[in-house]
């Protein structure tokens, strides 16, 4: 859930980057299906290369629903695809050195975990799942991935209509609703994911093996996080998400 700001000119897309394993980490992942390392955002084994980087089952499925969509009109953009490891590290190691300028690390980490997602949690690790835009409008000032752009008469009102209406069809589900009684990330109109897909990598993400695996990774603030705080990180954010996007 990166806040970045988009370019203008051209639609930004997360390059994956492999990331060289501690020996503790490669004995577990050998114990393991390499779904372990997907998951993880080290490996990019279950990802369809071409001009951006999904995993490959989404990549069709996304190219039927843009096709479907350019004929109503509208230019379904990736503002942000596959994330690895390495990038969703370089995104919290900037923010939690910045804020603990000013903050404790507790306080630090509760207010990047907002929108931002712990190094080795992220769904954008998994490449099911896609943050969007308009192509097909003028983008506004900024950054885009903003409710206000989403919402009344804003540039991709348009699209948040459209994909209401036609996204499941492509199996794409909104994973972070409005309803107000869910936990986790807050609301963004923007993010959907591959149902079909992503609903196994979560079931896999919420076992204790892949659990142990995240252990052995390294980022700054690691160190402050309990395993009563992943658990309860892993319930209510890993969890707190659209109905239909949890795995049976």
């Amino acid at each position: 859930m990166n806040r970045k700001k988009f370019i203008k000119s051209s639609v930004l897309v997360a390059v994956g980057t492999h990331f060289s394993l501690n020996s503790k980490l490669v004995g577990l992942l050998e114990l393991e299906n390499i779904k372990t390392e997907n998951l993880l955002g080290i490996s990019q084994s279950h990802l369809k290369s071409d001009t951006i980087l999904l995993e490959e089952d989404t990549y069709e499925a996304f190219l039927k629903m843009k096709s479907k969509a350019l004929e109503d009109g509208i230019d379904l953009k990736i503002a942000s695809g596959y994330r690895s490891f390495k990038h969703q590290k370089a995104i919290w190691e900037r923010k939690f050195n910045q804020l603990i300028k000013t903050n404790n690390s507790t306080k630090a980490i509760s207010q990047i975990i907002t929108y931002s997602s712990i190094p080795g949690t992220s769904r954008h690790h998994w490449g099911t799942d896609v943050d969007l835009i308009d192509g097909s409008v003028n983008l506004p000032d900024g950054d885009l991935l903003l409710e206000q752009n989403y919402h009344g008469y804003a540039p991709f009102s348009k699209m948040r209509s459209w994909m209401e209406d036609h996204a499941n069809k492509f199996g794409f589900e909104l994973v972070y609703t409005q309803n107000k009684n869910r936990s986790g990330f807050n609301y963004e109109p923007w993010h959907y994911s591959f149902a079909p897909k992503s609903r196994s990598f979560l079931k896999f993400q919420l076992r204790e093996n892949y659990k142990r695996a995240w252990d052995n990774l390294e980022f700054d603030g690691k160190s402050e996080m309990t395993k009563k705080f992943m658990d309860t990180y892993f319930n209510n954010y890993g969890a707190g998400i659209n109905p239909s996007l949890m795995p049976s």
